[in-house]
């Protein structure tokens, strides 16, 4: 990963507030956090910006605070195609976390903009291994992917392209902390999703015409959210309820 820091100083207190809306780092005892962002930085998200290609060595995590990381798995035509999505809810840079070979084995593109806090990958490893509960949360959050990744490829294979979208709308939706319009091309999408550009817009256009959405130039504006969720599939739900049981909320 190669981004580039914003000027806000680690220990402002605006700086403070933005790695807790990153849900993991909200969740850590205070003298972890105050550990952890000792070393870290808050960067700017690009959209369309290349965050870590396959086989590069892992020398930083991501914690987003907004915006939507997709992990695009190469198919060796020139294509890429989603697998899944990183927000303000988990972190990019779980290769490493994993252990053995620190290698990224998928590429990361930004699919919706926003911040994150950025620590270096050495760093974070040895306050794991100092903090039990830093390397908990940072294992518990695989296999929330995991599970999400499962659950992805089933959805694949068995529910039809405007219930997956409607689900990823949704997803976006979430993460966009409270804002309807969110900043997400049906370009991306077709790469979440792994379909054409022509499906995304046939099915978006679709949900425009039933007063779900708005689009507008890489834009999408969520007008009825109770009707996309009786559009999408049930593994939107799944998903939810399967991260809310592994990963503690903040009050517990």
């Amino acid at each position: 990963m190669n981004v580039k820091p914003v000027t806000l100083p680690s220990r402002d207190p605006s700086s403070d507030r933005l790695h807790r809306q990153n849900r993991l780092l909200a969740i850590l005892p205070q003298d972890v956090l105050t550990a952890l962002t000792e070393q870290a930085s808050i960067v700017p998200l690009a959209r369309g910006r290349v965050l870590q290609e396959i086989g590069e060595p892992v020398r930083e995590v991501l914690f987003p605070h907004s915006g939507v990381i997709a992990l695009v798995s190469d198919m060796g035509d020139c294509r890429g195609a989603g697998t899944l999505t990183i927000g303000a809810e988990g972190y990019l840079g779980f290769w490493a976390v994993l252990g053995g070979d620190h290698r990224a084995l998928s590429r990361a593109d930004v699919q919706v903009p926003g911040t994150a806090t950025r620590v270096p990958i050495d760093g974070l490893l040895a306050l794991s291994w100092t903090y039990a509960p830093l390397r908990d949360l940072l294992l518990r959050y695989c296999k929330v992917l995991l599970k999400q990744a499962i659950q992805t490829a089933a959805c694949n294979g068995l529910h039809p392209l405007s219930a997956r979208c409607a689900r990823w709308v949704l997803v976006a939706h979430d993460r966009a902390h409270g804002a309807d319009t969110i900043d997400l091309s049906q370009a991306f999408l077709a790469i979440t999703l792994g379909v054409r550009r022509q499906s995304i817009g046939a099915v978006a256009a679709k949900f425009q015409e039933n007063g779900l959405l708005r689009l507008d130039h890489g834009r999408m504006t969520v007008l009825d959210r109770p009707g996309l969720e009786a559009a999408s599939c049930s593994c939107y739900d799944t998903v939810r309820r399967i991260y809310d049981a592994i990963v503690p909320s903040v009050t517990d």
